[in-house]
C-alpha cells in the first residue's frame, strides 16, 4: 500500500461519500487520526536530518514565509477580480493564508520529498498561524480571525506531544529492533489517510445531490488554486534543488482548511463551509496528480533514472 499509495487515496473520498452514516459516527476520530499521521511521520523522519533543518532553519522558514504571506499577497488581488462568487473568493483567500496539513509529513515521505522539510514546514507554519493568518486576513481582505493564540497554542501542543510520544514508541519498539519495517509503516499512514477521508466526506452527499453544478464549480476552483500555488512556489524555490522546491509546493498547495472551522465568525459567509468539503476533492487527488511530475523532475534535476526516485525513502 505504501508503494501504491497514490492509487489508494483516490477511493477513500468515494468510501466516504458511499458510507455516509460512518462518516458521521466517525468524525471524533478526526483529530486522534492526525496525531496518528504525525506520529508515523516523525517516526519515518530521520531524525539528525531534521536536527540539522533546525539548526540551519532559514530556508525552510523562507519556505514559510512564501508560503504564507506572499502567496496570499500574490493571489488577493487577483481573486477580486475573478468571475466568482464572494463566498468562494474569500474561501480561496483565506485558503493561501492558512499552514500545510499536519498530515503533509507522511504524505511527502510517500511522494519520495524531504521529509525533514515537511515536517517542520506543518510544524512550524501551524504554530505561526495565529500570528500571521489573522493580520492577513483583516489586511487583505478585510475579515476579522479572532484566533486566541493560547488555546491555539495548547491544541496545538497537545498535536505535538501525542505526535512526539506515539514516534519515539514506533522507533525504538518497532524500528529499532525491526528495520524492515519501515514500509509497513508507510502503509499504515495509508490506511489512517484513507480512513480520515471518511469522516472529513460527512454531509458531502447532500451537497452533492442538492447542488450538483455548483459543489463541481467549487471543486474545480479548490484544483485551480491548489496548482496556481504548487507552480508559484516551485518556481521560486527550484534553485535550492528539485526536492525541496517539490516539496515547499507541496505544502504551499495542500493547506489545513479545517483549522479555521472552530474561529469562524457566525456570520461567515456559508459558501466557505462548503469549501471546506470540496478542496478535500484537491486534497486526496493531488498526490495521485503530482507523483510522476515529482518524480520526473528531481530524477531530472539529480541525473537519475526515474524508477530510482519512485522508492519510498
Amino acid at each position: 500500500m505504501s508503494r501504491r499509495a497514490t492509487l489508494f487515496l483516490p477511493w477513500s473520498l468515494a468510501l466516504g461519500l458511499m458510507l455516509q452514516d460512518l462518516a458521521a459516527t466517525l468524525k471524533p476520530l478526526v483529530a486522534p487520526l492526525v496525531v496518528v499521521l504525525l506520529g508515523i511521520a516523525m517516526a519515518r523522519t530521520h531524525w539528525p536530518t531534521f536536527l540539522a533543518v533546525l539548526r540551519r532553519p532559514w530556508l525552510p522558514l523562507a519556505m514559510v514565509v512564501v508560503s504564507m504571506v506572499v502567496v496570499p499577497a500574490m493571489a488577493a488581488p487577483v481573486l477580486r477580480h475573478l468571475p466568482i462568487a464572494p463566498g468562494l473568493a474569500l474561501a480561496l483567500a483565506l485558503m493561501a493564508c492558512l499552514p500545510p496539513l499536519t498530515s503533509m509529513p507522511a504524505v511527502a515521505g510517500l511522494l519520495g520529498l524531504d521529509r525533514a522539510i515537511a515536517l517542520f514546514l506543518a510544524l512550524v507554519g501551524t504554530a505561526l498561524t495565529p500570528l500571521t493568518a489573522p493580520p492577513l486576513a483583516l489586511l487583505l481582505f478585510g475579515m476579522d480571525l479572532k484566533i486566541s493564540f493560547p488555546a491555539f497554542a495548547l491544541r496545538l501542543g497537545g498535536v505535538v506531544l501525542g505526535g512526539t510520544a506515539l514516534a519515539v514508541l514506533l522507533r525504538w519498539g518497532v524500528l529499532r529492533r525491526a528495520p524492515h519495517a519501515a514500509p509497513r509503516l508507510d502503509g499504515l499512514a495509508v490506511v489512517t489517510l484513507m480512513v480520515v477521508a471518511v469522516p472529513i466526506m460527512d454531509g458531502v452527499l447532500a451537497h452533492l445531490v442538492n447542488e450538483p453544478w455548483r459543489v463541481a464549480g467549487f471543486v474545480f476552483w479548490g484544483f485551480v488554486a491548489t496548482f496556481a500555488f504548487i507552480a508559484v512556489t516551485t518556481l521560486l524555490f527550484w534553485p535550492f534543488g528539485a526536492q525541496r522546491a517539490c516539496t515547499a509546493s507541496y505544502g504551499a498547495g495542500s493547506r489545513n482548511n479545517a483549522l479555521l472551522l472552530a474561529v469562524l465568525p457566525a456570520t461567515a459567509d456559508p459558501d466557505y463551509f462548503l469549501f471546506i468539503a470540496a478542496i478535500q476533492f484537491p486534497i486526496y487527488l493531488t498526490p495521485t496528480l503530482l507523483q510522476p511530475m515529482y518524480h520526473w523532475l528531481i530524477a531530472r534535476r539529480s541525473g537519475q533514472p526515474t524508477a530510482s526516485v519512485n522508492e519510498t525513502p
